[in-house]
């Protein structure tokens, strides 16, 4: 079993200062520019939108080619 008390002894011992453990740093200056829209949010959500559109297009029309050329069952997959 530990020795508690004499952990607890040694950190107490061996700690710094607290004007050594802590620093003071200085506050950082606000920025007074105002963020620009350069529409990079907005065309980042029309193609991410379009991609899925064209994807979702893609992928039925290839399961109905699949299931048109019977190389997949629907009952299987349902």
């Amino acid at each position: 079993m530990p020795d508690f008390e004499a952990l607890v002894r040694h950190q107490q011992s061996t700690r710094r200062l607290s004007s050594k453990r802590l620093k003071v740093v200085e506050k950082l200056p606000a920025s007074v520019e105002y963020p620009t829209t350069d529409g990079k949010h907005f065309s980042t959500l029309f193609f991410g939108f379009s991609g899925g559109l064209i994807g979702s297009i893609i992928g039925t029309g290839l399961i109905f080619y699949l299931s048109a050329k019977e190389l997949i069952d629907f009952k299987i997959i349902f």
